[in-house]
């Protein structure tokens, strides 16, 4: 009887794996589209969460400071900061480009370096063109 139990495992098992190929996974570019209700913006600091961002590239003048850990990774944008396209994001997998989401979770102003209303902020994550 063990024998037969163990046939009907096996045959479990290679109908199991017998299912739809999994895609390799191809990398890819992210863009972070940002809406602020300020004209006057000088840092932000963004959670970025889903998946693992490769590398960041500021747009325009900004600067950034990455630091990555089980919350995400974490961007401090400095600059000039507008509303538009921020950075732009690498990443492993553009398939999975949906699961990731971005938080603004600090805001300044760039004048007097006053803290604004972080919820008042959107990024948008979307492929790049």
């Amino acid at each position: 009887m063990t024998r037969r139990y163990g046939l009907l495992l096996l045959s479990l098992f290679a109908a199991a794996c017998g299912g739809e190929a999994i895609a390799p996974a191809r990398p890819g570019t992210l863009t972070l589209q940002l809406t602020t209700p300020n004209a006057n913006d000088g840092a932000l600091v963004v959670v970025i969460s889903g998946g693992t961002v490769s590398t960041v590239h500021p747009a325009g003048n900004l600067e950034v400071v990455r630091q990555a850990d089980g919350s995400g990774t974490h961007l401090l944008l400095v600059g000039d900061v507008t509303a538009g396209i921020v950075a732009t994001i690498d990443v492993p997998d553009i398939a999975r480009a949906s699961a990731y989401v971005a938080v603004v979770e600090q805001a300044a102003d760039r004048t007097s370096f006053a803290l604004l209303d972080p919820a008042a902020y959107r990024i948008t994550i979307v492929p790049a063109p």
